[in-house]
C-alpha cells in the first residue's frame, strides 16, 4: 500500500474525535462508555502515527494541528457513521423489556400485528420483574427500550436522566372473582365496606392506600389478603378466589367480558375514576433516535389510541 494512504486505527480516531468534540478527556470517556485510560492511550497513539502533538498538556486544549486535524477528519468519520446508520435501518434491530402484566395481557396478543407491519425487523420482547437498566448485558444501550408503569409519587424519580413518552393512563380499579363475591354476600354497601374485605397486595399495601386517599376513604389499616410480588400474580390470586385485586384494563385483557373477574360496584357509594399513574415508553437518548424504536413507539401510541376511541 502506497504510504500516502496509510490511515489511524479507527479506535484513536474515534476517541480523538470524541475528545475535539467534548472539551475533556472524562467527557469523551463518558460519551463513548469506556475508561478515560483508555481516551488518552488512543489520543497519545494518534499522536505518535501522525508525529505530532495533538493535545497541549498544559491546557488539555487541541494544538493548532489538532483542530487542524480534527477539521479536516470530521467530514469523513460523519460519512462513516451516516454510512453505517443507513445500512442498520434497512434490518432495524430493537429489544423491548416490559413490566409482566402489561407484556403478556396487553402487548402480546397485538404484537403479531407489529411484526407483520415490519417483517424485517429484529425484535425481541422480554418481560422482567425488576427495574430496568440500559447497559444490561445482552442488551445494546441504542437499541433498548423499556416499558414500566410508574406511579404518580415517583415518577420524576424513575424517569430522571432519560427520554420517554406516556403511552397510557389507565383507570385503577378493585376486582374480584363470581367465587370470591358470592363469599362476600354480594356488591359491598359501601367503598369504605372494602376495609374489611380480603384484599390482595402487590408487595405492600401502598397502592391500596392511594386508591382509597383518591376516594376520599380514611383507611388507617389495609387488611391483607396476601402478598404478591407483581400486578398480575394478584390478578391470578383473584381469579382463584383468594380475594380483591386492585387492576386496569390494560392487565385484564377479557377477564372482565368473559366473567372469569367482576368489578366492584358498591350499592351506595359509586367507584371514582382513579388513575394512580402511567406506562411509560423509556429509552436512552442514543436510544430515541434508533429507527426501531421509531417504527414501535409511533405502532404502540396509534394502537392504544384507536382502542381508546373504539372503548
Amino acid at each position: 500500500m502506497d504510504p500516502r494512504y496509510r490511515i489511524p486505527p479507527l479506535a484513536a480516531l474515534n476517541a480523538f474525535a470524541a475528545f475535539a468534540r467534548t472539551g475533556g478527556i472524562r467527557r469523551a470517556a463518558a460519551e463513548l462508555r469506556v475508561d478515560h485510560a483508555a481516551i488518552s492511550r488512543h489520543v497519545r497513539d494518534l499522536e505518535q502515527f501522525l508525529g505530532t502533538p495533538l493535545r497541549d498538556r498544559s491546557t488539555g486544549a487541541l494544538t493548532l494541528a489538532g483542530q487542524t486535524y480534527y477539521t479536516q477528519i470530521l467530514p469523513h468519520l460523519d460519512g462513516l457513521a451516516q454510512a453505517t446508520a443507513n445500512i442498520r435501518q434497512q434490518t432495524p434491530s430493537l429489544t423491548v423489556t416490559c413490566v409482566h402484566g402489561f407484556a403478556y395481557h396487553w402487548l402480546l396478543p397485538r404484537l403479531a400485528a407489529f411484526r407483520r407491519a415490519h417483517p424485517r425487523m429484529d425484535f425481541m420482547l422480554r418481560p422482567i420483574d425488576a427495574n430496568t437498566a440500559f447497559h444490561a448485558t445482552g442488551i445494546a444501550a441504542e437499541t433498548h427500550a423499556d416499558i414500566c408503569y410508574v406511579r404518580d409519587t415517583n415518577a420524576a424519580l424513575t424517569l430522571r436522566g432519560l427520554c420517554s413518552v406516556d403511552i397510557a393512563r389507565p383507570p385503577v380499579f378493585p376486582v374480584i372473582s363470581p367465587e370470591g363475591l358470592a363469599a362476600l354476600g354480594g356488591q359491598p354497601e359501601t367503598l369504605a365496606d372494602l376495609l374489611h374485605a380480603p384484599l390482595l397486595h402487590e408487595e405492600d399495601d401502598s397502592e391500596w392506600q392511594l386508591w382509597f386517599q383518591a376516594q376520599h376513604v380514611p383507611a388507617r389499616t389495609i387488611p391483607c389478603a396476601g402478598r404478591l410480588w407483581q400486578a398480575h400474580l394478584t390478578l391470578a390470586a383473584a381469579r382463584a378466589g383468594e380475594g380483591i385485586a386492585l387492576s386496569n384494563p390494560f392487565l385484564l385483557g377479557d377477564d372482565l367480558v368473559t366473567g372469569r373477574l367482576i368489578r366492584i360496584q358498591p350499592k351506595q357509594t359509586p367507584v371514582q375514576t382513579t388513575p394512580l399513574g402511567s406506562y411509560v415508553l423509556r429509552t436512552t437518548d442514543r436510544g430515541w433516535e434508533n429507527h426501531g424504536l421509531s417504527l414501535f413507539r409511533n405502532w404502540l401510541l396509534e394502537q392504544i389510541a384507536a382502542e381508546r376511541l373504539a372503548g
